[in-house]
């Protein structure tokens, strides 16, 4: 929460363009004034009588009970206490709720209205309904939706349109009023004062027995209009307006009433219409604390707030180091993976050249020197090397992925490890003749069947000689035989 102080004149006047929540202003006795905000942003700013707010949450102010206010906007709620000066607020997007003030102006209200012990009251509309309980000068509102209650004002009541029902009662002044629904009108007429009331359905009005008026009534029909109570009353039975004079005449009330129009003095016929509208009864407000003085700094206030901040930067470092120590450990971690990779590409490496170069010694030599080529053994008659594991071919496919050797490179890298020599697509296609153009099955004198003529790669591993083998060592070279089955034996029927 952001809180600021100033010491202001004992008279200011605050303004605000807006007010991005709800509102909360008090007087107190202080010449200062004190703004609180749960947001990020406040500011107050001083010309001279006027004091300027802005922020971007919900506001609390607290400020000299005599202080002016103007503001433009508020949009939320709003609650005014104990401010004796002009208070003028043009639009409040919710409920409003104002205590023991001076004069108000007020634009719209979207919500409800509560007033209590105000100054005078203008207000162009309320979209909801209105409860006021004392006002020590004149009530004038345009619109109300809702309904309205209205009871102990010292000046004169004006509204020009009640949405709903209206309760009004103890009104000194002038009562001018027009209500869509039923209204309850307790008055004590005052000469010189103008009555009009005007209901939308029934409408009661309670006068005291010894009252001094004229009653000029219109209703629905002549059943309608009824006044009940009083000496001397003569009406026209067929007429649905009636002109009735209560006892030395004077002061003139139109009332007017779509349906029913009673007039009566009986409290219990008072009573019974008590539950009109909202509020009826006697409003009991609850009690508003008074605002509590704020305690002096303590002494060593400054040094607290100094440990907490080298408290809150000791800590901030200490993140910072251990998020620095995981941030090298995962490095060091990626590099010896790295380096993991990087042997066991070099070992598949140095295995691949070792058979390049056991191949290439292989047929340096004679074509044939003592064992069949095609049949897995070099000259020495020794067996091929181990086959290639799956390690290393996926430490080949991953190089090939990232793109660390190319396709052909893949490809002799793979050949040299299964102990075969490379060819390219184009050489592959190449029949065996033009390989070997001298070298014929018949001359070797060799018979491959079954499993050993697929295991001998004469059109990928033979390389060719220009001059044929000598025959002391094809005769020496032993013969291929076909395996045999063995025979079944024979069947004893």
């Amino acid at each position: 929460m952001r809180q600021q102080i100033l010491t202001v004149d004992s008279t200011p006047r605050l303004i605000a363009d807006n007010i991005s929540g709800d509102l909360r202003v008090a007087g107190w006795e202080r010449s200062e004034v004190m703004a609180k905000t749960d947001g990020d942003n406040l500011e107050l700013t001083v010309d001279g009588k006027d004091v300027f707010v802005n922020c971007d949450e919900d506001l609390i102010l607290y400020l000299p009970k005599t202080a002016d206010l103007k503001f433009d906007n508020v949009a939320g709620d709003a609650s005014l206490q104990v401010l004796m000066g002009r208070i003028e607020m043009e639009k409040i997007a919710g409920d409003m709720v104002i205590h023991d003030t001076g004069d108000i102006v007020l634009g719209s209200i979207s919500g409800d209205l509560t007033l209590r012990k105000t100054g005078g009251i203008s207000i162009d509309s309320i979209s909801g309904d209105l409860v006021l309980r004392g006002s020590k000068s004149n009530c004038q509102i345009s619109s109300i939706g809702g309904d309205a209650s209205i009871r102990d004002v010292e000046g004169s009541v004006l509204i020009d349109n009640i949405g709903s029902d209206l309760f009004l009662r103890n009104v000194r002044g002038s009562v001018v009023v027009s209500t869509g629904s039923d209204a309850t009108i307790h008055l004590q007429p005052h000469e010189g004062m103008d009555y009009q009331i005007n209901a939308g359905d029934d409408l009661l009005l309670r006068l005291p027995p010894d009252s001094d008026a004229v009653l000029i009534m219109t209703a629905s029909s002549p059943d309608s209009i009824h006044v009940i109570d009083f000496p001397n009353v003569q009406m026209d039975p067929g007429s649905s307006e009636q002109v009735v004079t209560l006892g030395k005449g004077g002061v003139k009330m139109l009332l007017t009433a779509s349906d029913d129009l009673v007039v009566t003095s009986k409290d219990s016929e008072w009573d019974s219409a008590a539950e009109f509208g909202i509020n009826m009864g006697d409003f009991e407000w609850p009690h508003i604390p008074e605002i509590p003085p704020i305690p002096p700094l303590p002494s060593d206030f400054q040094e607290r707030i100094n440990q907490r901040v080298e408290r809150a930067m000791e800590r901030a470092r200490l993140h910072t180091e251990s998020a620095s120590r995981h941030a090298e450990r995962a490095r060091m971690h990626a590099e010896a993976s790295s380096r993991r990779a990087e042997l066991k590409m070099e070992a598949a490496m140095r295995r691949a050249e070792a058979k390049m170069r056991s191949v290439e010694r292989r047929f340096k030599g004679p074509f044939f020197s003592g064992s069949p080529r095609g049949f897995g053994f070099d000259s020495q008659g020794t067996p091929p090397a181990e086959p290639v594991s799956d390690e290393e071919r996926l430490t080949i496919l991953r190089l090939l992925q990232e793109k660390k050797v190319s396709l052909q490179e893949a490809e002799e890298l793979l050949s040299a490890l299964e102990g075969r020599a490379y060819k390219s697509p184009a050489e592959s296609q190449e029949p065996l003749d033009e390989v070997a153009p001298e070298v014929n099955a018949e001359k070797l004198a060799i018979d491959l069947t079954g499993e050993e003529a697929d295991a001998a790669p004469m059109n990928s591993a033979v390389q060719a000689t220009d001059e044929a083998a000598p025959a002391e060592e094809l005769e020496a070279l032993p013969v291929a035989k076909k395996k045999k089955k063995p025979k079944k034996e024979a069947r004893n029927d």
